[in-house]
């Protein structure tokens, strides 16, 4: 079984590389924990994955909720906006 999405956020930045950030909150399955995982890079090209595990859903949004907020109200340095969802990315939800 593959874990269940419970969540997701694209972020863009300004940048000149278009920076992108993608944020998931995914359900493990038989209900043993919960997974922040995220994605980063410019739009082409390599990107970085991380990953933070949390026991419970409310640990886990608390999490995803802190991340989204940081990259997207910062004063200084690469603010980033969200993007909405492509329909193909929608189907695969």
């Amino acid at each position: 079984m593959k874990p269940c999405v419970v969540q997701q956020v694209n972020l863009t930045s300004d940048s000149k590389r278009s920076a992108q950030y993608q944020l998931k909150l995914l359900e493990l399955p038989f209900g043993t924990g919960y997974v922040v995982e995220k994605l980063s890079g410019p739009a082409a090209g390599a990107k970085i994955a991380e990953a933070w595990y949390r026991e419970t859903i409310e640990a886990a949004k608390e999490k995803y909720d802190d991340i989204v907020r940081k990259k997207t109200t910062r004063k200084t340095g690469r603010q980033y906006h969200e993007m909405p969802l492509l329909k193909e990315q929608l189907s695969l939800l």
